[in-house]
């Protein structure tokens, strides 16, 4: 028989094997000749940072219920945060890609919502506002895989922190900017699913909704990620936005363990929304449901109290936001109250399979959605991102797809018929086969499956998007200073 001491210390030996590999083996991995995969262990260091520290809680504060019917009325945010000032400088894409920067192309007519745009963001913080940008698209932008770092740049430019707008569901742990945990029985409803079993196709801004399945009391967590970016790993306001109170809904809020808010809420088939400011951020949040039916879960947004937030809205396996099959008053409503500043509009991938001489159909179906935006955020700059290079296996050996570049230009088309802005990432790619060298080269920027970029590829298509938006940027606020010096 092996006695406990022994146990104990081959249970030793085997640790100290597993904390040396992480420590031996580098963080991107190890490349071996003649085989197509790359050896990767835990990366310790992401698990060995120290917390940063954080002022002792001032206060804590949940701020008073706010119901209304037509949403028209807005929340003055009480926390002003200072301006942080640095030099308008425009980060140089040669040294971060060896590229040139791609422009973004409009017809003159959007040149005034891009310019009010650019007053929104400049003057967040001295407003007291949050301004929102909504990244949405297809699985190439799921897990926040380019918009995490859309959103650290904004928010590093501009200040304002925050994951933004998320689910309040998320089974298949989609969104690693924050962990959201949840207790009792919860069910997700997409507005891309059918049936649709939301009544009125209540889905909301970010097309899926969550409902509370069980009886007795649900819970919502929401706890900070290490796998956040700095900026978004913050958040001083959290605002729940609900639909459809049919009963008696009782909510109680904790902060980590500490009660600091409970409220019952009366019968409501409008909007109602609730929110609590913090002083500082809490490592953890939590949310306790009580109700005999539920209510529909819109969303809840994790901000700063003013500055710029940057929501990730992904769409699995759909080749438009789907607009067309939700709830367009809501959504207006819900886009307005929210004060939209941008929409980036980021699909095609679910379009390449589909093999045609003429796109002209999706065109067709792309600038439908297009004119639901313009309906429904009618001042709101809206730019779209073209689909990029895409390959697959033939006979194997992997090469990229002929027509991407005719998708392409159909989604263009659309754009420029709708009045709004367009960025060729497939262009800015190199074009066809550009995606074959994104996966071999070293460090390897998309998966090996030819279609989706890993971290490292999006992090460069967010780059690309960031420095061709402050470009345009940059002028208006040297034409503007002009202006202001010649008055």
């Amino acid at each position: 028989m092996i006695k406990p001491p022994k146990i104990f210390l081959y249970y030793i030996v085997i640790a100290c094997v597993f904390v040396g590999l992480g420590f031996i083996i580098p963080r991107e991995g190890i490349k071996i000749k003649g085989f197509p995969y790359v050896i990767k262990w835990i990366d310790l260091s992401r698990f060995l940072q120290l917390p940063q520290e954080v002022p002792a809680v001032a206060e804590l504060s949940a701020d008073s219920i706010f119901i209304t019917d037509s949403l028209d009325a807005l929340l003055i945010d009480t926390m002003h945060t200072k301006l942080y000032e640095k030099e308008d400088t425009l980060v140089s894409l040669s040294e971060l890609t060896k590229d040139t920067i791609p422009n973004i192309e409009y017809p003159e007519s959007f040149r005034n919502l891009l310019y009010q745009f650019y007053s929104n963001i400049s003057s967040a913080v001295d407003s007291g506002k949050i301004v929102r940008i909504l990244h949405m698209g297809d699985s190439q932008i799921e897990g926040d895989r380019i918009t995490k770092f859309l959103r650290e740049s904004f928010q590093e430019r501009f200040q304002g922190s925050g994951p933004g707008l998320i689910p309040v569901y998320d089974p298949q742990k989609q969104f690693p900017s924050v962990w959201i945990t949840n207790k009792g029985k919860w069910s997700e409803h997409k507005v891309y699913q059918i049936p649709r079993t939301i009544e009125g196709n209540d889905y909301g801004i970010i097309g899926k909704v969550a409902k509370i399945d069980s009886a007795g009391t649900s819970v919502l967590k929401i706890a900070k990620s290490r796998l956040a970016q700095p900026k978004a790993s913050n958040f001083y306001k959290a605002r729940l936005y609900l639909k459809n109170i049919s009963t008696p809904l009782s909510v109680a809020a904790y902060w980590e363990k500490d009660l600091i808010s409970k409220d019952s809420l009366l019968k409501e088939s409008g909007i109602t929304e609730i929110n609590w400011t913090f002083e500082q951020c809490p490592k953890e949040f939590s949310i306790d449901f009580s109700s005999d039916e539920s209510p529909v879960f819109l969303g809840l947004s994790l901000d700063s109290v003013s500055g710029i937030s940057v929501d990730n809205i992904s769409m699995r396996g759909q080749s438009t936001p789907r607009l067309d099959k939700t709830n367009q008053e809501l959504f207006a409503s819900m886009a307005n109250y929210m004060n939209i500043g941008m929409v980036i509009l980021q699909y095609g991938t679910n379009m390449v399979p589909t093999i045609s001489d003429n796109y002209a159909f999706y065109t067709h179906s792309f600038y439908r959605q297009l004119k639901i935006l313009k309906k429904t955020m009618p001042n709101v700059p809206v730019l779209i991102v073209g689909v990029g290079d895409v390959a697959t296996q033939k006979d194997g050996k992997a090469e990229s797809y002929s027509h991407v570049e005719k998708i392409k230009e159909a989604q263009k088309e659309a754009a420029f018929k709708a009045g709004f802005a367009f960025f060729d990432l497939y262009k800015a790619m190199g074009g066809k086969g550009s995606m074959l060298q994104w996966v071999d080269r070293d460090p390897r920027m998309a998966m090996s499956d030819y279609t989706h970029f890993n971290k490292v590829g999006g992090k460069k298509v967010a780059d690309w998007l960031y420095n061709a938006i402050l470009h345009d940027y940059n002028k208006w606020k040297k034409s503007t200073t002009f202006i202001q010096q010649k008055n």
